[in-house]
């Protein structure tokens, strides 16, 4: 199966546990009947199958098939592999070529990264954003009113 940016992160999105169409779109960050379109799509490639969930209120769960585990490994490398490979290219100054390995990912890599499934420093890396390492990101000015939220110790 060709990788797509939408197939994966929906993907990704269910390897946290099955979902209904609903709470797959809202934590895809899509429109629902753009996920229900995904899921069938999926659901005919063998990646996900449906299920009914619950005794009393019934609803439609999708979860990962053994063949869409597969996949999904699969395609976790490449976009690894890529958004390595994207950065090492930034670092050489080859900011075209780098551009040109992540533009078929590019779709994916915000909600990737909200989901928490990609690393915030490969992303930058990869994509040229300049990310503070932790021990710049804090200045001595920043730390010099820590505590310090405008109350007096007669208001508290």
């Amino acid at each position: 199966m060709e990788f797509k940016a939408e197939y994966y992160v929906v993907l990704e999105a269910l390897s946290r546990g099955g979902k209904t169409a609903e709470e797959l779109a809202e934590v895809a960050g899509i429109e629902v009947h753009d996920a229900e379109a995904i899921l069938s799509t999926l659901t005919a490639y063998g990646l996900v199958e449906r299920r009914e969930k619950g005794l009393i209120f019934r609803k439609e769960v999708y979860t990962l098939t053994d063949r869409g585990w597969e996949v999904l490994e699969k395609w976790r490398h490449e976009v690894r592999d890529k958004l390595q490979k994207a950065a090492e290219l930034r670092r050489e100054g080859l900011r075209e070529e780098a551009n040109e390995l992540v533009a078929p990912l590019a779709p994916a890599l915000p909600a990737l990264l909200a989901m928490g499934m990609l690393d915030m420093a490969l992303y930058s890396a990869a994509l040229g954003a300049a990310v503070a390492a932790p021990e710049e990101a804090i200045t001595e000015e920043d730390t010099s009113e820590v505590g310090d939220f405008g109350v007096g110790d007669d208001e508290l």
